[in-house]
């Protein structure tokens, strides 16, 4: 079985969840699918793992302690390449320094 090269010219889409005035910034690929739902489905991830999964991350102990629900999602902007994307989101975290992100900072 041969390795699938790394796609370059992917689209990653930034994201910020917000619940009760606390926010997290967070990447996605975007695929085949519609920005919407592929945001959508990567914060079904986050959910799960912070369910299922012991990571010690601020937002999946954010989740742990009650909130499951009622997150809105807005898209800050969707970036060509994967490094690009990172780089953008790592920037954009240091800058705003989210209360749920502990990734970068």
């Amino acid at each position: 079985m041969t390795k699938r090269t790394a796609r370059r010219d992917s689209n990653y889409i930034i994201y910020a969840a917000i619940h009760d005035g606390r926010a997290y910034i967070g990447l996605t690929r975007k695929g085949t699918v519609t920005v919407a739902k592929a945001v959508k489905e990567r914060w079904r991830k986050h959910i799960s793992r912070a369910r299922h999964e012991s990571q010690d991350w601020v937002i999946y102990n954010y989740i742990r302690d009650g909130a499951w629900t009622d997150w809105e999602h807005e898209v800050i902007t969707v970036i060509r390449g994967r490094a690009e994307a990172y780089a953008y989101e790592r920037e954009l975290v240091k800058q705003i320094q989210p209360e749920l992100n502990d990734q970068y900072l």
